[in-house]
């Protein structure tokens, strides 16, 4: 593998790459074991526009194409049958399958069963991808800026894959970009897709890094563990931890005996070469010393050296404790007569005694109340050298820990740690005795991360990331003797080095620590106070009957206080709040304006408050509504017409109760219903942000509304029947992606504006017509409430990449007011936008839908021929025949080289198949009427490409008689449209007036 040296540019003519993935997989350490393609619509993807090739290499399916949205357009197109390998193993060997599932019954309890959940990849703006080139038996890689050891592991990985010497392949470092850095194997698997596509294309290609989640795992980040047992005997490690038919998750928990773990080979290699496919590296956490030759299955999930190695530590070390306490013997000594004589013992043995820790003491009560508890682990390692011989280390952990009994809180309080890892430091190979530290500020810090908090609905850092990071890797090469107080060196994933053993038993050693000092064993990772309090509450340990002081008048005082707010919400007459200087925004670090961009972009401000032409929320931007013609405000900071010198307190009034500074009602156009549910932190975040932009003096026009909407102090009595002003509250009973989905689509983007029908009142329908369908600038806004029922359903993954990119290949291009929509999600974080498309998708009244990959998408069925017409009991009478005959003319002159499948040039963008168009099936035209006179002139995405509006060149006469063609085409189930041209006229007006 030769060094990166200079880095050569990306190749100009770069072409975009995309790999389906199977439904379910599966490995044995050896072969694929999984779904495997019946046959795949290879043509049909290959004969589309702006398509270079589909590709099938084995079990391998593919498609590359001159960009990112034709290569998706082409892969849903593949709508490949897939066969379950999985059955039809079992099905030949019911008895082992039986015998296994009685193992897993009667040697695997709960009580054995541990979970380790993997840190989410960091969220970000930017797309990291992976390039190769292949020619003439030689590759060339870009990867995005990665740690050395991941570089090699790919290099080996893409050598096997495309049976080439490593010295063939030449790896160079993108740039670092916004984009975050991808998980290893999420960028593994992006570099081995991009190399076999590349070699068969014999150009280069570009592949994003995209997570894959395994079919039937609600986590890919999560790996469940069993410790206790053995495989049956008779039965192959392979089939004992295999899907089952009925399963309700194909990836089961995984069996920990005394076998080393393995890494798995890229996906491209698991189904291009399924006999060949070894591991990519191993893990190597050892149990007492001994090493174990047979190697067991691994997990497909993202699990790397770093997340196997301390999953087995925490489920084994766990374990021990268990057993010592079920014999009635301390854990400590228990551990320390099963460690092999040596380094290994005397190791641990001293650290116990620094810790002063050789008899273990009873829990017992701080002055505070706290609980207090300490807890015992090691771990031991073996990895090789760069000439493949073995380098042995090992440590052990004291960890003291509080426990708030009412909350649950924990609080590492003290640790004391030791590790030998003298033969993996060449440096300190002079060195002849382990080092032992307490309480040094780093390994506080790692073992604080373990201490997981449920993410908040408002945290802009993702929202399936936890809140504190629990990656218990410290930085390889730091001196945990020399660390000063207060240096906190960043945790990375995949570094074994120095620090990697060292942090090994941190998990193992508080969860210990919680069980003595609580009686209850926690068993995921990071550890969560919740779990832990309602253990103590169901226990008995919180006192949960016992009477709070002055309950009893609670509700009094409670009822006072509503009352008076409805009161001074009723008040018709507010008044003004004092101007200022403003704010001084350098009192705002950098996190908090980024943070308040990202709630304006959810909350698209610059949309509404921008007028055509004008400068960014300078304002004038006129919402028609059936009231009247309403005009957004200026709202940059200038002193005279914008919001300059209005207070943070003036500032939140507007945002939750919709009065204006002046104290005058503001109209519900403005989302203030909404924007009510924002969090103070993302409301001072969003006025620090909106305050350091540049003022722009602009008065917009005002808003002159016919008797009686003209009366603004009755909008007093409309908030007290329609607004609420309380902020957004979690569901306890959902996950923590779906409170910031219901936040996000709630609150910031204030989806049910448009998609929630309203009332005579101009009020958003709620219940049962929450998000069903509304209207937004004469289009038609779809209901959202439905999702995944009808005849073009969704998926969770069609709608995340509609919601993303602007396009969905089963679904069409987001037009009309949805584009600018489009832009502003795509400056948000991927979890975010995931997350509301989770949301979405299990609206309340909605079954949770399994992860996407384990869902086999619909069929995408073929293109229409051209010659298809809708059946009729009796021929049709002449002037339908016209109409029919005029209609199919128009589409073949103006649309069928931009929407026949393989037809025409690529230049305009992506080709949506009409068939599958969510507007031709719709109960209305009245969308495609809107696209069909007014183009697609903005899109989400300039690689969509643009759509000319053909008004001045179809009169109305023309564009019905076309609607009638398509609907009759390509929706020839659905019921016909009436011919009405006065709804196509009342349209023409209502955009020719918008225009002007």
């Amino acid at each position: 593998m030769s060094p990166a040296g200079h880095t050569p540019a990306l190749p100009s003519d770069l072409l975009h790459g995309l790999a389906l993935r199977p439904p379910v997989a599966a490995w044995d350490g050896l072969r694929y074991r999984g779904s495997v393609p019946l046959h795949a619509r290879l043509q049909d993807a290959q004969a589309m526009a702006g398509v270079v090739a589909a590709v099938q290499r084995g079990h391998f399916l593919g498609v590359v194409a001159v960009a990112p949205v034709h290569a998706r357009q082409a892969a849903a197109s593949l709508a490949p049958a897939w066969d379950d390998r999985q059955e039809a193993r079992a099905a030949s060997a019911p008895r082992a399958a039986d015998r296994a599932d009685k193992a897993d019954k009667a040697d695997l309890p709960d009580a054995g069963r541990y979970v380790w959940r993997m840190a989410a990849p960091v969220s970000c703006e930017g797309v990291a991808r992976a390039a190769v080139w292949c020619l003439d038996g030689h590759a060339s890689v870009w990867l995005p800026p990665c740690d050395a050891d991941v570089r090699q592991m790919i290099g080996r990985e893409l050598a096997a894959l495309l049976q080439c010497p490593e010295s063939a392949l030449r790896l160079f470092s993108l740039p670092a970009t916004a984009a975050g850095t991808p998980h290893m194997l999420d960028l593994m698997d992006a570099a081995a897709d991009a190399a076999l596509l590349s070699q068969a294309v014999g150009r280069p290609v570009s592949v994003a890094c995209e997570a894959w989640t395994a079919a039937g795992s609600a986590d890919s980040r999560e790996l469940v563990l069993r410790v206790g047992a053995q495989p049956p005997q008779g039965l192959e490690a392979d089939t004992a931890v295999q899907p089952q038919p009925g399963n309700a998750s194909p990836q089961p928990d995984l069996l920990l005996s005394d076998t080393p773990w393995a890494v798995r080979p890229s996906m491209a290699r698991l189904l291009s070469q399924p006999e060949l496919a070894r591991a990519a590296a191993l893990a190597t956490v050892l149990d007492a010393g001994e090493v174990h030759e047979r190697r067991q299955t691994a997990s497909l999930r993202h699990a790397g050296l770093d997340d196997l190695n301390a999953a087995q530590v925490f489920a084994r070390e766990s374990h021990w404790h268990e057993q010592a306490l079920d014999q009635g013997r301390d854990p400590l000594q228990w551990r320390l007569q099963h460690l092999p004589e040596g380094p290994v013992r005397d190791l641990a043995r001293q650290v116990a005694e620094r810790a002063q820790a050789s008899q273990q003491a009873p829990s017992h009560q701080g002055a505070d109340g706290r609980l207090l508890g300490r807890g015992f682990a090691t771990a031991q390692l073996q990895t090789l050298d760069a000439q493949g011989a073995d380098l042995h280390a090992w440590s052990a952990w004291v960890a003291e820990v509080a426990v708030h009994p009412q909350t649950g809180e924990i609080e590492v309080t003290r640790v004391v740690a030791g590790h030998d890892s003298r033969s993996l430091q060449a440096a300190q190979a002079a060195s002849t005795r382990p080092e032992i530290v307490q309480q040094d500020p780093q390994l506080l810090a790692d073992a604080r991360r373990l201490l997981g908090a449920a993410p908040a609905f408002d945290d802009w850092a993702g929202s399936t990331a936890s809140a504190a990071s629990f990656d218990v890797i410290a930085k390889p090469g730091s001196d945990l003797a020399q660390h000063a107080p207060g240096d906190v060196a960043v945790i990375r994933q995949g570094d074994l080095a120095l620090d990697g053993v060292a942090t090994l038993p941190a998990a193992a050693a508080i969860a210990n620590a919680i069980h003595h000092a609580t009686g209850v064993r926690l068993r995921e990772v990071p550890f969560q106070p919740e779990q832990l309090r309602l253990a103590l509450a169901g226990e008995g340990a919180g006192k949960p009957g016992a009477a709070r002081p002055g309950r009893g008048w609670g509700w009094l005082a409670a009822g006072a206080a509503g009352l008076a707010g409805m009161a001074a919400m009723a008040w018709p007459l507010k008044p003004a709040l004092p101007l200022t200087d403003g704010p001084d925004v350098s009192l705002y670090s950098p996190q908090a304006l980024e943070r308040g961009r990202l709630v304006a972009a959810a909350g698209d401000c610059v949309v509404c408050h921008t007028a055509p032409g004008g400068a960014a929320n300078a304002g004038g931007f006129g919402l028609e509504t059936p009231f009247g013609t309403i005009y957004s405000t200026n709202i940059t900071p200038d002193n005279e017409t914008g919001i300059g010198r209005w207070s943070y307190a003036a500032f939140e009034r507007a945002m939750r109760h919709g009065i204006h500074q002046n104290g005058r009602q503001l109209y519900p156009a403005f989302p203030y219903t909404a924007f009510a549910k924002l969090s103070d932190g993302d409301l001072q975040a969003l006025y620090g942000y909106l305050m350091s932009q540049p003022a722009v003096k602009a008065k917009a026009p005002e808003t002159q509304l016919a008797f009686p909407y003209n009366l603004r102090p009755a909008m007093a009595g409309w908030n007290l029947l329609f607004h609420d002003a309380t902020p957004f509250k979690a569901d306890p009973a959902r996950s923590a992606e779906w409170n910031r989905g219901a936040y996000l689509v709630e609150g910031a983007g204030h989806c049910a504006a448009c998609h929630s029908p309203r009332n005579a009142l101009g009020a958003e329908k709620t219940g049962i017509h929450y998000l069903g369908g509304g209207e937004a600038e004469g289009w038609t806004a779809p209901a959202l409430n439905q999702l995944a029922g009808g005849k073009l359903p969704w998926s969770r993954e069609e709608l995340y990449q509609y919601l993303r990119t602007g396009f969905s290949a089963r679904h069409g291009v987001a037009a009309g007011p949805m584009a600018p929509v489009i832009h502003g999600l795509a400056q948000l974080p991927e979890a975010d936008v995931r997350a509301m498309a989770t949301y979405l998708m299990e609206l309340p009244g909605q079954a949770p839908q399994a992860p996407q990959a384990a869902q086999a998408a619909p069929a995408m069925p073929a293109p229409a021929p051209a010659a298809v017409q809708a059946a009729a009991p009796a021929a049709p009478p002449a002037r339908a025949l016209d109409r029919h005959a005029n209609g199919e003319r128009i589409y073949q002159n103006a649309c069928a080289v931009c929407h026949e499948a393989g037809s025409g040039p690529t230049l305009f963008g992506v080709k949506p198949q009409l068939a599958l168009n969510t507007n031709l099936h719709a109960a209305s035209p009245d969308n495609l009427v809107q696209v069909i006179l007014n183009g697609i002139q903005a899109p989400a995405d300039d690689a969509l490409g643009y759509m000319p509006g053909f008004g001045d060149s179809l009169d109305d006469r023309q564009i019905a008689d076309l609607l009638g063609y398509l609907r009759e085409r390509f929706a020839p189930e659905e019921k016909a449209w009436p011919d009405d041209t006065k709804t196509i006229n009342r349209l023409r007006m209502q955009a020719q007036a918008h225009a002007h």
